[in-house]
């Protein structure tokens, strides 16, 4: 099956729904996607309910590309997986032992592909804070 994405913008967000197969063969297509990305997008929600099935390498370039995003500050969200996905998504996080450092749980690699638009929202909320210094600390010291 042909792999294609579209791509719809309203405001500083944009809405990817990619459709197909996603492997080797179609993965560059993310990163025509990422180019074509200005630095007025705030936000980018993807569709997956028309990805039919995602392979490894696929799903090493989703990674990449919300990697990618988030490191560019734009959150990044999917929703509406369909099965054979979510459980590639299982067996890959299943091969990573659960790890506790300095109190903290280390995420699953697909933790990323898994958060909800909630969870992008704390995210920012909290990186604005401590770029801003109104954190905890900013809010303790300013008592």
């Amino acid at each position: 099956m042909d792999f294609r994405m579209s791509m719809r913008r309203y405001g500083p967000t944009v809405h990817l729904t990619p459709a197909g197969e996603l492997d080797l063969h179609t993965r560059s297509a993310l990163e025509e996607t990422q180019a074509a990305l200005d630095d007025g997008v705030a936000v980018v929600a993807c569709d997956m309910r028309l990805l039919s099935f995602v392979d490894v390498t696929g799903l090493h370039g989703l990674l990449e590309f919300a990697r990618r995003l988030d490191g560019r500050g734009i959150a990044f969200f999917a929703y509406d997986w369909q099965p054979q996905a979510l459980r590639l998504l299982d067996l890959v996080d299943g091969l990573y032992l659960p790890t506790t450092v300095n109190g903290k749980t280390r995420s699953t690699p697909t933790t990323i592909l898994r958060r909800g638009l909630q969870d992008c929202a704390a995210v920012r909320r909290t990186a604005a804070e401590a770029r801003s210094g109104e954190g905890t600390a900013g809010r303790t010291a300013a008592a």
